[in-house]
């Protein structure tokens, strides 16, 4: 059977620097050819052994998360890339910090690549290019990723138009890990893979739901960019987020899973905040008991393998694996979302020393809302009469509709209000672009994949 994904690993050294330093801007530098290939490209920082770190990071990098590997403790992420993203530019009051004493000294650049055709004997050397400086700003920025942990329990339907998957960054972390004073959420990446046709990051405080951090009612797979906001988001510690994810499964005559292929799915909202805290996942996954109940099985044979049913009777000696198969979708999708919904979940919580205190065994409910957000009706604007002039603004895409700041709507993607940050656009003045005075001086690295893809790789 023909292998069409990959994901490629490798370590890299932090640059050689002796005092701190912010990343101001990052980008994508691909290979030629290699386009159609690259899904995502993700960096990570590494903590662990440094001599095991030292040692990989003289190899060219091998297939990720391989079992005969060592095992290296790379979870937060530095910077992300996804299809159809041109990069960032962080605002002039943040950037990521580059620390030699302090922080990580070594990264991990995982590259997700896509070979539906199972093409052969592909090479590439594709990678992140970060321009850095030591003219410090304001703030060090983070970055913090909401949704659902890849996982089989992550259960998308066949056959229908709208299928909503949630997941939630409980009050307990944000407690955990958020200053009284707040941060700031000022940009975010949403993802899913082929099936995403909205996406939103929703914020509920004391039993209210406040209007969605951001919200894209017409997402786009193939458009994967950081999204500046009009404005930043304040998130304070107790706060609950959700990252909810409405897909379309009409095209798929079976069910899709959770997972990181690309035909498997997923719901991810990374959003880019300062100031920096110790909270870099913040993911959940359906409870396994929420998962059977939701297919109608009320227990498993105890280690069976494969999984067997036990009861009800009537599904006695059937594999789990049968029932996700065989299961009537479309005369029980409306009692397996309630059922999702309604049953627990497990919250993942993590940083870059591993799971928050308290967290590793709890299984959550849904947040009690009270108060539930109500998205305002804007009425329809009689179309003015347009002269050349206009029409040549409107063709601008840097000119947007006019914004209310004060606005509870002015993050919602569909309105026009959400600031899709084209780096090519405005990072006009070069390594300088963001920069106080336009005096810094950056120096850029470029953090590549070197990966060579021979055709077995792939087969």
């Amino acid at each position: 059977m023909g292998q069409d994904m990959l994901l490629w690993c490798r370590v890299l050294r932090m640059p050689s620097i002796n005092h701190k330093h912010h990343v101001v801007k990052y980008e994508p530098v691909i290979q030629p050819g290699s386009h159609e290939y690259l899904h995502h490209m993700t960096l990570y920082e590494c903590r662990g052994d440094q001599a095991e770190l030292e040692s990989a990071a003289e190899t060219t990098g091998s297939v990720c998360y391989d079992p005969d590997k060592p095992t290296f403790q790379c979870n937060t992420i530095a910077a992300t890339w996804s299809l159809g993203s041109e990069g960032f530019n962080y605002p002039p009051e943040a950037g990521y910090a580059l620390n030699p004493y302090t922080g990580p000294r070594y990264y991990m650049l995982e590259t997700h690549y896509t070979n539906p055709q199972l093409d052969a004997f592909i090479s590439d050397s594709s990678g992140l290019r970060l321009l850095y400086t030591d003219r410090l700003r304001g703030h060090d920025a983070g970055i913090l990723s909401v949704g659902i942990d890849p996982n089989w329990r992550h259960i998308i339907p066949p056959g229908q138009p709208e299928v909503v998957s949630e997941g939630h960054c409980i009050a307990e972390c944000t407690g955990q890990t958020i200053p009284n004073s707040g941060i700031n959420m000022f940009a975010v990446i949403m993802h899913t893979h082929q099936l995403g046709r909205k996406v939103r990051l929703r914020q509920i405080r004391g039993g209210e739901e406040l209007p969605p951090i951001a919200a894209d009612t017409n997402y786009d797979p193939n458009y994967q960019e950081y999204r500046r906001l009009q404005r930043p988001v304040k998130v304070y510690p107790g706060d609950h987020l959700v990252a909810e994810c409405t897909y379309s499964s009409e095209s798929r005559g079976a069910i899709t899973l959770g997972g990181l292929a690309t035909r498997e799915e997923t719901c991810l909202v990374s959003a880019l905040y300062y100031p920096r805290i110790e909270l870099s996942l913040c993911y959940s996954l359906p409870s396994l008991p929420t998962v059977l109940h939701s297919l109608g099985i009320q227990k498993l044979v105890q280690g069976s393998s494969p999984v067997m049913i036990q009861e009800p009777q009537k599904l006695a000696g059937m594999t789990l694996e049968e029932r996700l198969i065989s299961y009537d979708w479309e005369s029980n999708f409306r009692t397996f979302q309630e059922a999702t919904r309604g049953g627990t979940f497990k919250p993942l919580c993590g940083s870059s020393k591993g799971a928050l205190p308290g967290t590793d065994n709890l299984e959550v409910h849904y947040p009690r809302i009270l108060r539930p957000y109500e998205e305002a009706s804007v009425p329809c604007a009689k179309k003015p009469l347009r002269n050349k002039l206009s029409m040549l603004l409107s063709e601008d895409d840097d000119i947007g509709a006019p914004v209310d700041p004060d606005s509870d709507e002015s993050n919602a993607v569909e309105r026009g209000q959400l600031v899709r940050s084209k780096v090519s656009r405005s990072s006009d003045a070069g390594p300088t672009a963001g920069s106080s005075c336009g005096r810094t001086v950056s120096a850029a690295v470029i953090l590549a994949a070197v990966t060579v893809v021979a055709g077995a790789a792939f087969r």
